[in-house]
C-alpha cells in the first residue's frame, strides 16, 4: 500500500503519561435551549474535558509475498485522555488533546512441517501517546451534532508480545509473554497522520456537557525504519468509541 509520508509539517511530540479517570456517562441528555443566534459568540469560550472509551486497530500490511502470515482484520484496545477547547463562536470551536491509546495486532504464522500443519499466534499489544489538534463544527441547540478533523502527532511508548514460536532443532513449541525492546535502528517510534470523526453532545447542566463520539487516526509513518531491503510497509489505522465529559470555564 503506497502512502503520502511527507503529506505533514513537523509536529511537536509530547512525551508524558495521562492519568485520567474512566468515566461512564449517558449520550441521551436534555439541556436548556440558547436563544442566541448561531453566529453569536459564546458567553464562555474555554472548555476542558475528559474522555474515555474502545478502540479498534487496524493494523495495514503489504503482505506480498509472506503467504504464511495471518493478521487479524482489528484488534480491540482502550482509549482516554483529556482535552482543550476554545470556542470563538457557538457553531465553531478548536480543540488539542492528548491521548493514551492501544494500537494492538495479532498474527498467526501457518506454515507445513512434515506434513504437519503449524499455526503460531502472537498478539502484540502497542501503547502510544497521541496529541490531536483539530477544527469542531457543530449543529443544533438541546441536542448537537459535531463533526471535526485535524493532524495528530505521537509517540510510541511501549510494545508487548504475547504467543507461541517452534523451534526447529528441538521440535517444540515455546510459549513467550514479554515486553518489546525498542530498537532505534528498526522501530520508528514517531506517529503522525490525521484525524477525523463526529459525534453528539448536550449540556446537563449550565457549565457541564456530555456526550459520545467516534474518531479515526489515519497514521501515514509506517512503523519501521528502513533497516534491511525488501521490507514490507506496516502502518496502524485506529478507531476509537468515547464517552467525553466538557466543563465550560
Amino acid at each position: 500500500m503506497n502512502k503520502i509520508k511527507q503529506c505533514l509539517s513537523a509536529i511537536p511530540i509530547v512525551r508524558a503519561v495521562i492519568l485520567c479517570v474512566l468515566i461512564a456517562a449517558t449520550t441521551t441528555v436534555a439541556a436548556q435551549e440558547d436563544g442566541d443566534s448561531a453566529a453569536a459568540p459564546r458567553t464562555r469560550h474555554f472548555s476542558v474535558g475528559i474522555m474515555a472509551g474502545l478502540d479498534r486497530n487496524y493494523h495495514i500490511v503489504n503482505m506480498s509475498y509472506m503467504a504464511d502470515m495471518k493478521y487479524d482484520k482489528f484488534r480491540t484496545g482502550t482509549a482516554f485522555g483529556i482535552r482543550l477547547g476554545y470556542s470563538p463562536w457557538k457553531w465553531l470551536s478548536f480543540n488539542l488533546g492528548a491521548v493514551l491509546l492501544q494500537k494492538n495486532y495479532h498474527m498467526d504464522h501457518v506454515f507445513q512441517y512434515y506434513r504437519l500443519y503449524y499455526s503460531l499466534p502472537t498478539t502484540t499489544t502497542n501503547e502510544y501517546i497521541n496529541v490531536p489538534l483539530e477544527m469542531k463544527l457543530s449543529v443544533g441547540r438541546t441536542v448537537k451534532i459535531h463533526a471535526f478533523g485535524g493532524i495528530y502527532g505521537g509517540y510510541w511508548l511501549k510494545s508487548h508480545r504475547k504467543g507461541v514460536t517452534y523451534s526447529f532443532s528441538n521440535d517444540r513449541e515455546y510459549t513467550f509473554d514479554d515486553d518489546v525492546e525498542f530498537n532505534d535502528k528498526r522501530d520508528n517510534r514517531i506517529d503522525k497522520g490525521f484525524t477525523w470523526g463526529a459525534g453528539l453532545s448536550g449540556k446537563i447542566k449550565d457549565r457541564v456537557e456530555v456526550g459520545a463520539e467516534v474518531r479515526w487516526y489515519y497514521g501515514v509513518d509506517d512503523i519501521q525504519k528502513p533497516y534491511m531491503r525488501n521490507l514490507n510497509p506496516r502502518y496502524n489505522t485506529t478507531i476509537t468509541f468515547q464517552a467525553v465529559v466538557a466543563y465550560w470555564l
